[in-house]
């Protein structure tokens, strides 16, 4: 049921026909591809995929397209991760700033660049593998960024290819002038026998609303790692859509860790698909939504060949009248014998008034695998609460090192050492009721870190 003063879709997309705008896809996005939204509608909450997440917060808000804003190096080092030693790609309101960015050529056409430059200056790599993966039909927010995108980051690694260190691409969202969308059109290709890591975080430099859609899609080749982590600390005014879509080939190996500590409403698609023998994949997550913030992590893996195996663990913390959802499938084809996979959800509710909704699926098709899937909601252990008590510790400290052990081994996971230590320094100073400066957003009123009661 729509709200008052919800915007239709024609006043929603009107932002991206009416103002000049040089989109991935030419001006406008009208090059001829056939995209156009007369045939595809906001999801809503008759859709199964869709059942628990409402979009008509967001659609009370008419979003403008994001501006161009300056930005000094002090600012952006202030959310590069302590220790980290990478190169780093910067993005503002959905626009690229070079100036702050280390970008990579080298031989075998190594790339880290934006996907508009290397639109420009390697039409070839570019038009071979952008639109390479069907994303941009899953739903209404790829469709828009497949239509009206205006850059992204854009790794390639050729075969054999190693990066020496990994690669941080920083999003920056500034509604200061006007209620700001920013959408980012990421495309990463591993070819065979290589190996990097990559770090994707959001941030909020300004109290408004924003909206931020991500699109990315993901090739990793035979017997290629890549290992794909999603910071989101955008303000608590901010929405995100982000969608991830991978194809895994020969004995490839994707690892995916997806931290989540603030926003109003973010939801996470990740799709995979094994394309032949022998891929591993491992998913991993955590979600600590507060006050009346809706995190959703909506994950599939298609295990299409056989001896794949792939692992989920996502772990969340709801407090006050805050809301979660978990939706993880794993599909095994009936060719896909001697797959091993699992899946755990288990969350941690503070309140009467959080809410999760949980459901890890298996469709199996094939007679000879190992697969299994769990989910548990509870709350604090009231026994190990106690114990703790009573050899002492106060019960703010004595909730805080149940709920740090609770997340400890997504924690673990974590593959970027630096990124793991700022992780956990994060979370343990929210548990513990202090306020963290900078490396989330630079919004003193966000509430994202505030106390948990």
């Amino acid at each position: 049921m729509a709200l008052k003063n919800q915007i239709s879709k024609e006043d929603f997309l009107a932002v991206f026909r009416d103002e000049p705008i040089n989109t991935l896809l030419g001006t406008n996005g009208d090059n001829g591809n056939g995209l156009n939204f007369t045939t595809i509608d906001f999801p809503n909450k008759t859709e199964e995929e869709w059942r628990h997440t409402s979009i008509n917060k967001i659609l009370q808000h008419r979003f403008g397209l994001g501006k161009t804003v300056s930005l000094d190096k002090k600012t952006v080092d202030l959310f590069t991760i302590p220790g980290l030693d990478a190169y780093r790609l910067v993005f503002i309101n959905g626009y690229y700033n070079p100036d702050l960015s280390d970008e990579i050529e080298k031989a075998g056409k190594l790339l880290v660049k934006s996907s508009a430059k290397v639109k420009k200056e390697h039409p070839e790599i570019f038009n071979k593998y952008y639109k390479s993966t069907d994303l941009g039909s899953e739903n209404f927010f790829t469709t828009l960024n497949t239509a009206y995108a205006t850059n992204g980051s854009f790794i390639y690694l050729p075969d054999n290819a190693v990066l020496d260190k990994p690669v941080h691409i920083i999003n920056f969202s500034d509604g200061q002038d006007s209620k700001t969308i920013s959408q980012y059109r990421n495309v990463f290709y591993a070819g065979k026998n290589s190996k990097a890591q990559i770090v994707n975080s959001f941030h909020s430099l300004t109290v408004n609303y924003t909206l931020t859609n991500v699109a990315t899609e993901i090739i990793v080749d035979e017997n290629a790692f890549l290992n794909f982590n999603i910071f989101q600390g955008e303000g608590d005014d901010a929405f995100q859509m982000n969608h991830t879509k991978v194809f895994q080939h020969r004995n490839s190996n994707f690892s995916s860790h997806t931290i989540t500590l603030c926003g109003a409403i973010v939801r996470n698609d990740i799709h995979i698909k094994h394309l032949d023998e022998g891929c591993e994949t491992n998913l991993n997550g955590l979600y600590l939504p507060d006050r009346e913030q809706h995190f959703d992590n909506h994950i599939f893996v298609h295990h299409a060949k056989p001896h794949g195996t792939s692992n989920q663990i996502y772990k969340g913390i709801i407090d006050n009248k805050a809301s979660a959802v978990f939706l993880g499938k794993v599909l095994v084809d009936r060719d896909a014998q001697k797959t091993l996979a699992a899946q755990s959800n288990r969350n941690v509710l503070l309140t009467k008034y959080a809410k999760v909704n949980s459901k890890p699926q298996l469709e199996i098709y094939a007679d000879d695998v190992a697969c299994s899937h769990g989910s548990t909601t509870g709350q604090i252990d009231k026994e190990a609460l106690f114990y703790l008590q009573s050899r002492g510790i106060d019960r703010r400290n004595a909730e805080t090192l149940l709920l740090s052990a609770f997340l400890s081994d997504v924690i673990e996971n974590i593959q970027v050492e630096p990124l793991k230590i700022l992780v956990k320094l994060l979370i343990n100073k929210r548990l513990k009721g202090e306020k963290v400066e900078g490396q989330c957003s630079m919004i003193e009123a966000c509430h994202g870190c505030d106390p948990i009661d």
